[in-house]
């Protein structure tokens, strides 16, 4: 009998010592610890604090440094921070890291390793075609996605040819591979980039007058693809299928349609599937208080001033105001993102830091359009303070992309999806900004990039 209750008593004692082994005192032990730090949330203004842990791919705590502390167990691994800034992982909504990485001289692959030395721990690909979407798909089955992918999967292609409902054969939404899923359906309201042809920016009738001689010669004949009836059958059609989408717009007429054509399909509903505008550049009064009203996510590129002057040198100087509103959007209460369009605006756009920084100063700080200066200044009454700015590159933008219930802000439950920052970007000044080191990218707890200072 004595051996019998001594098996069973070290049978019992076994089973507790795994039980505290895999819990601390108050949940279970982090496999990850960043400790005496600055963790930045994401979540409210404020909301700052020592420490956070990882369990699997989950955030298990954010806290103090007791809090943490008892989290950690013989196999946690610990880093100290030394008062470094841990952010939520940089979401850009809108790139081509995938599709248009080999003109950088970049395999995807690579394209993945630059997106997450500058922080970015997810990202939409915005232009794929049916080839395209089953490459990714299988890179994913092999384990090559190493950021978390939305495709937006296109309706038409960037010279307006029409592909038509290929995408219904995806479900969006879910993960239909390692960090990879559909994201919705893009579609142009107005040419893009086709060979050698400009973008086709679109004027309404009452802004095409006042094109400037050099607007005219570019711009002034061109139409959007689409009547707003036309869009908005291919919105309802997409959305019925439950695809999001995302509709290429920069002027006022092409934005026009788009707000239209969603405002057709809504019918006074809200929108629910987060219909987004990209580019948005051209934006007439009216036009502004639009986006809220009808709940239009707007994902907008942070660009030098030189950029913004170009296009608002196609108009009449009384008309300038319309070009690059984003605190204006930001104003109205819309959701608006701030994305990089990664290759196709600027370099160093890939850096959320640059992108910030772009929003919140008036001069031109990049290199890509230094053969474009001097250019003006832009309008200081459009720049956006730091925190907004944040918010729009990780909580709006996986807003945008429905996965803020995952992504985007540092809380417990959600991924583990983080960056490790030099210095906390709202200490300190906008024209250091960019000096800001990116020390360690995490992806579902998984150390994706690290400095060797870290």
């Amino acid at each position: 009998m004595r051996s019998g209750r001594s098996t069973a008593l070290g049978g019992l004692l076994g089973l507790l010592a795994g039980v505290v082994t895999a819990y601390g005192a108050t949940g279970p032990l982090a496999d990850l610890v960043l400790l005496n730090g600055r963790v930045v949330t994401m979540v409210a203004e404020g909301d700052v604090h020592e420490a956070i842990a990882i369990a699997g791919d989950r955030i298990v705590c954010v806290g103090t440094q007791d809090e943490i502390l008892d989290r950690v167990g013989t196999r946690t691994k610990q880093i100290d921070l030394a008062g470094r800034a841990v952010y939520p992982g940089f979401v850009d909504p809108h790139t081509h890291l995938l599709n248009d990485s080999w003109g950088q001289g970049l395999s995807p692959i690579e394209a993945q390793a630059l997106a997450l030395r500058n922080g970015i721990t997810s990202a939409a690909n915005m232009y794929t075609p049916p080839p395209e979407t089953e490459v990714y798909l299988r890179m994913a089955e092999r384990g090559e996605i190493r950021v978390r992918f939305s495709l937006y999967l296109i309706y038409n292609s960037s010279c307006g040819d029409v592909l038509g409902d290929w995408y219904a054969q995806y479900e969006p939404l879910v993960e239909l591979a390692p960090r990879l899923r559909v994201g919705g359906v893009k579609v142009f309201s107005e040419t893009s980039v086709c060979g050698g042809e400009p973008i086709g920016v679109s004027f309404s009738d009452a802004l095409a007058d006042e094109l400037t001689a050099e607007g005219r010669a570019g711009y002034g004949s061109n139409a959007p693809l689409f009547t707003r009836a036309e869009l908005a059958d291919i919105i309802r059609e997409a959305g019925a299928l439950g695809f999001p989408v995302a509709v290429h717009a920069i002027g006022d007429a092409g934005i026009e349609t788009s707000l239209g054509a969603i405002e057709d399909v809504l019918r006074g509903e809200s929108n629910r599937l987060r219909h987004t505008i990209l580019h948005n550049l051209f934006l007439r009064d009216d036009l502004l208080p639009r986006y809220a009203e009808l709940g239009v996510v707007a994902a907008i590129e942070s660009m030098s001033s030189c950029f913004a002057n170009y296009y608002r040198g196609l108009i009449a100087p009384q008309y300038g105001h319309i070009v690059r509103r984003w605190a204006d959007l930001v104003a109205t209460g819309a959701h608006v993102t701030a994305n990089s369009d990664w290759p196709w605006c600027a370099q160093e756009a890939i850096s959320p830091l640059f992108r910030l920084q772009a929003l919140m100063v008036a001069d031109n700080r990049s290199d890509s359009y230094a053969a474009w200066e001097p250019c003006g200044l832009l309008p200081e009454d459009q720049f956006v303070d730091a925190w907004t700015g944040l918010r729009m590159m990780t909580a709006e933008a996986a807003f945008m992309l429905h996965r803020e219930d995952e992504i985007g802000t540092l809380e417990a439950g959600k991924l583990a999806d983080l960056v490790v920052l030099s210095e906390d970007p709202l200490l300190v000044d906008s024209d250091v900004l960019t000096e800001i080191d990116v020390l360690m990218t995490v992806v579902g707890g998984v150390i994706e990039w690290r400095d060797e200072r870290l």
